[in-house]
């Protein structure tokens, strides 16, 4: 496959089998947003997780290619994906990967760092809510 880009990116050596698994990924992306919208949580999120795995495995490929700051978009989604398939901690778990890179571009730094810490700020929230909720049940 010749060089070419996506988004600026360079992406060579990557093959069809790559592109047909990232077009698989977001055909999952857009089901699970659907879903979601449609008010099927679960369906959604099983969505997520599978475009997750997926956007993972993308990354590593990547990386073996010595094409980083294509892994890093990967890794990312993987980890957007995550918080949306209801997995906040693989999400914080690869954001803080993401962010011990000592080559992360800074602005996809700046994006990861207020992203991770929105998820904290959720998650802290949602188990507070539990705590409370559980507590005021028979």
């Amino acid at each position: 496959m010749s060089e070419s880009s996506s988004r600026g990116i360079p992406q060579s050596g990557l093959g069809e089998a790559f592109l047909a698994e990232e077009a698989r990924k977001s055909r999952l992306i857009l089901e699970g947003r659907l879903l979601r919208q449609r008010q099927q949580p679960e369906a959604a999120a099983a969505k997520f997780a599978e475009a997750a795995a997926i956007e993972e495995q993308l990354g590593e490929i990547c990386a073996d290619q010595q094409l980083r700051e294509k892994s890093f978009v990967h890794y990312f989604s993987a980890a957007s994906c995550w918080s949306q398939a209801g997995n906040f901690y693989e999400a914080i778990s690869l954001c803080d990967q993401l962010l011990a890179a000592d080559d992360l571009p800074d602005p996809l730094r700046a994006r990861i760092e207020h992203y991770a810490d929105a998820l904290r700020n959720r998650r802290a929230q949602w188990y507070g809510e539990l705590v409370h909720q559980l507590a005021e049940s028979p």
